[in-house]
């Protein structure tokens, strides 16, 4: 289920500075930076963006575009991992491997961010519901094997799943989302009828919704902070339901949650 991103290598913003390509050590630097940031960022504290880019220009030599750029890769990357990026710069898809081995080498050493990372101390002050926005699904693109190492090795898509709090959220806040729907195009008879699932329900949904044409609604809720990007997959029962009923069954994939809180659909057949 996971979209798939393109890799390049040589980008010309991001590939040199002073004449000289990242080294490893410069990529340790420039990530570790990144990662201490989005530690801050997580625990909700006040980041200093110019004292942070300020050491990595003194460590690696480097001006400030190319740290600009980098830091855009480096959000790509987390992002298509399932790690939340900083808001800014946005993410560039021209990243090399070489710093898919820095990010690795990074979030290894950081248990307690892939923790926050699902479960940041802002996610206890959102409200019940959180108020979505629909947006198409993104766009799937080529894949590297390495990448693929690393979004098996974080698995921050089960992670997720694993998270009540963040899957209860996500369930309210599509819940909420769906009811409002139904109301605003004259049907809050329907609106009324849409619940979390429950015993009796068939396996493998998380809310009872319908359509304008009272067609049931099957809904699987997928809940991540991270960017539109990040994985997921599908559990046995809820991959046989969508086998079962594919008419009824229907994704709804919540991401950036505690940012602009948005969300995309997906229905079976799945490519």
């Amino acid at each position: 289920m996971a979209p798939r991103a393109a890799l390049r290598h040589d980008h010309p913003m991001t590939g040199e500075s002073g004449g000289r390509d990242w080294s490893g050590a410069d990529l340790t630097v420039v990530v570790g930076d990144y990662v201490a940031q989005l530690e801050k960022a997580l625990a909700g504290k006040p980041i200093d963006r110019a004292a942070h880019d300020r050491t990595v220009r003194f460590v690696t030599g480097k001006s400030d575009m190319p740290i600009m750029a980098k830091q855009a890769e480096i959000s790509a990357v987390l992002s298509l991992i399932g790690v939340p990026a900083l808001r800014d710069p946005p993410p560039r898809w021209t990243y090399d491997e070489a710093l898919l081995d820095a990010v690795e080498a990074q979030l290894a050493a950081k248990p307690a961010l892939l923790a926050a990372a699902v479960r940041p101390a802002a996610l206890f002050a959102a409200a019940t519901a959180v108020p979505l926005i629909e947006t198409p699904p993104p766009q799937r693109q080529p894949m590297s094997e390495r990448l693929v190492q690393l979004i098996r090795r974080f698995d921050m898509g089960g992670r997720e799943a694993d998270d009540r709090f963040l899957k209860g959220l996500g369930v309210a806040s599509i819940i909420a989302h769906e009811a409002r729907r139904l109301s605003d195009r004259g049907r809050p008879d329907l609106a009324g009828r849409i619940r979390p699932a429950r015993a009796g329900d068939p396996e493998g949904c998380d809310v009872i919704s319908a359509g304008l044409d009272e067609a049931p609604r099957l809904l699987v809720v997928k809940t991540t902070l991270a960017a539109d990007v990040a994985p997921f997959g599908l559990t046995h029962a809820e991959f046989a339901l969508s086998q079962a009923r594919p008419e009824a069954f229907r994704i709804r994939r919540v991401y950036d949650l505690l940012g602009e809180a948005r969300f995309y659909r997906m229905k079976p057949p799945f490519g």
